[in-house]
């Protein structure tokens, strides 16, 4: 009877420990990011799920991205845009602060962030118009009741062409992170971007028209001790058309400005491969002084599939 529990027991071991040599070589035949996301039960949550820190909600790293180079050419650029080549004497750079608040409703989850996205201006003495612009957005926001956390550095060029059109070359790279959702990721990306304004007639008014196309790819971070690559690779398109009015108001001359405004996702799959905003500002009127500083607050509505939100934003250059 004892050689029968004796040999039995041998059995069950060996049978336990051969299933974990063939769960182990299973794990080693697959590839390393689907054996991570195995152990970490990342799942789809970081390649695109509505909690997703990387393409999904219009929190994620891949459209902040997006909107924050796209608010380069709106905000810095297009407010000295008709302007750039009747300046005279010496051109000062610009520092920006601004504030932006986002909240968002996506089929259960709740979105919120808080961005201060810093710029800072370099304006050419020589070429009326040239700018290079830096920027470090930094971001803290939450999904659900997780914390969340971003920054996202990058570097553009503006390029007058003419007096009412200016195209804007730049890049950037990025970085989130959330402990609450077991998330990292990091992000490289380039762009081209153009704004151009068309003058109606006698009216002080105008229409602008932004584009922008950027790619944007994953880059590999270290999870569980390991090199983890989400390899997604996107192909973004930004385009919107923006109304401005010049206005008189308690003896200030204003401007307010209605704008129109869809991005499109290409490539890897993301939560939502459309999205689209309707936007109202208020703030400094395209003048002279503008190019000294301005100040514009504005609210958007984003509307997507199974999104809906808006977004507060706060801009002061001086």
């Amino acid at each position: 009877m004892r050689r029968l529990m004796c040999l039995a027991l041998t059995l069950c071991l060996g049978a336990t420990a051969s299933k974990a040599l063939a769960t182990d070589a299973a794990l080693s035949l697959l590839p390393i990011e689907a054996e991570l996301q195995a152990l970490l039960g990342l799942g789809d949550e970081l390649l695109g799920g509505a909690s997703s820190l990387l393409a999904g909600n219009p929190g994620s790293l891949l459209t902040q991205t997006v909107d924050n180079t796209f608010a380069l050419v709106l905000d810095t650029s297009l407010e000295q845009l008709n302007l750039v080549f009747d300046e005279v004497g010496d051109i000062p750079n610009l520092f920006g602060l601004s504030f932006t608040v986002g909240e968002f409703e996506t089929n259960g989850v709740k979105i919120s962030y808080v961005t201060l996205p810093l710029t800072y201006t370099f304006r050419s003495q020589r070429i009326l118009g040239r700018q290079w612009i830096l920027s470090m957005p930094l971001t803290q926001g939450e999904v659900n009741d997780a914390k969340t956390y971003s920054i996202q550095p990058g570097l553009a060029l503006r390029l007058p062409v003419s007096a009412n059109w200016a195209i804007t070359p730049g890049m950037s790279v990025g970085y989130v992170k959330s402990s609450d959702l077991d998330q990292e990721a990091e992000q490289a990306g380039v762009s081209v971007s153009s704004a151009y304004r068309i003058p109606l007639g006698s009216t002080p008014n105008s229409i602008y028209i932004g584009n922008l196309v950027g790619y944007y790819k994953t880059l590999k971070v270290t999870l569980a001790g390991k090199e983890f690559d989400p390899n997604m690779a996107n192909t973004v398109f930004r385009n919107g058309l923006l109304y401005s009015m010049p206005m008189a108001f308690a003896h200030e001359l204003l401007s307010v400005e209605l704008s129109l405004v869809n991005t499109l996702f290409k490539g890897t799959d993301t939560y939502t491969r459309s999205q689209n905003e309707l936007a109202v500002s208020v703030g400094s009127t395209r003048r002279h002084m503008a190019q000294l500083s301005f100040l514009r607050v504005g609210l958007a509505v984003i509307q997507a599939e199974d999104i809906r939100g808006f977004r507060l934003n706060f801009g002061y250059y001086f």
